[in-house]
C-alpha cells in the first residue's frame, strides 16, 4: 500500500499482480526492469512487442512524473501456453493530485458538469464511495500510429480509460485514480481492479 504523501493525505491498495514503477529512480531502471519481466514471460513475446512496450513505458514515465503522479503501475497480459497467439497488452493504473476550484461535494457536482461539456462523447456520473463523492469519467481515444521502435508502427489502436476522481477533505484537491488499456477486450476487469483499489481509499487523519 503506498505511503501518504505530502500532496495527497490519503493511502491506498493496489492488487499484487500490478509491477509499480519507481519515480524515485531514473526511466532507464524502470525500463531495465519492464524487460526483465517481458523475457520471463512464456511463450517470449516478440521483440517487436517488447519494443513497444518499453518505449510506451518510457513514454508514460515522463508524462506522470510531469504531471505529478504519486502512483503508477502496469498489469501485464500476454501469450501462455494456453493461448500461444494473444498478443501482449497491459493495463495501467495511476493515482495524480490534481486541483481543485471547491471541496468536497460542491466540487464532485461542478466538476461532473464541466467534464460533460468538455469530453461530449465520454460517460461522466456521480458516485458516492466508502471515501465520499467522487466524479466517473469514461472515454475512449484512438491512438493514430501507435510507436513500434522496430518499424514504421501500426495502424490505429484505441484506449479505453476511467477517471475517479475523488475530493480531498478540507483541501482544494482532489486524486485522480485512472486505469486505461488497448484490450478493449477485457475492459470489465479493469472496471472491477479499479473499483476494488476504491474501496481501500483511507484519508490520513489530517484530512479527515
Amino acid at each position: 500500500m503506498p505511503d501518504v504523501t505530502i500532496d495527497l493525505p490519503l493511502s491506498f491498495g493496489v492488487p499484487e499482480h500490478f509491477q509499480d514503477i519507481d519515480f524515485a529512480v531514473s526511466a532507464e531502471v524502470n525500463t531495465n526492469r519492464l524487460i526483465e519481466r517481458l523475457n520471463m514471460v512464456d511463450p517470449r513475446p516478440s521483440d517487436a512487442e517488447i519494443a513497444h512496450a518499453v518505449l510506451a513505458q518510457q513514454s508514460m514515465y515522463e508524462m506522470l512524473s510531469a504531471a505529478g503522479a504519486v502512483y503508477a503501475g502496469t498489469l501485464l497480459s500476454g501469450p501462455s501456453r494456453e493461448e500461444p497467439e494473444k498478443k501482449l497488452s497491459s493495463v495501467t493504473l495511476t493515482v495524480t493530485a490534481r486541483p481543485a476550484e471547491l471541496s468536497n461535494e460542491l466540487t464532485v457536482h461542478r466538476l461532473a458538469r464541466t467534464m460533460g461539456a468538455i469530453y461530449p462523447d465520454a460517460e461522466v456520473g456521480v458516485v458516492r464511495l466508502e471515501a465520499g463523492p467522487a466524479v466517473l469519467l469514461t472515454e475512449e481515444r484512438k491512438v493514430e500510429r501507435p510507436v513500434n521502435l522496430l518499424g514504421e508502427g501500426g495502424g490505429a489502436t484505441t484506449v479505453r480509460q476511467l477517471h475517479v476522481f475523488v475530493p480531498i477533505p478540507g483541501r482544494l484537491a482532489m486524486a485522480d485514480f485512472a486505469i486505461a488499456t488497448e484490450n478493449i477486450a477485457e475492459w470489465d476487469n479493469c472496471v472491477e481492479i479499479i473499483g476494488q483499489v476504491c474501496k481501500t481509499i483511507a484519508f490520513a487523519e489530517s484530512a479527515a
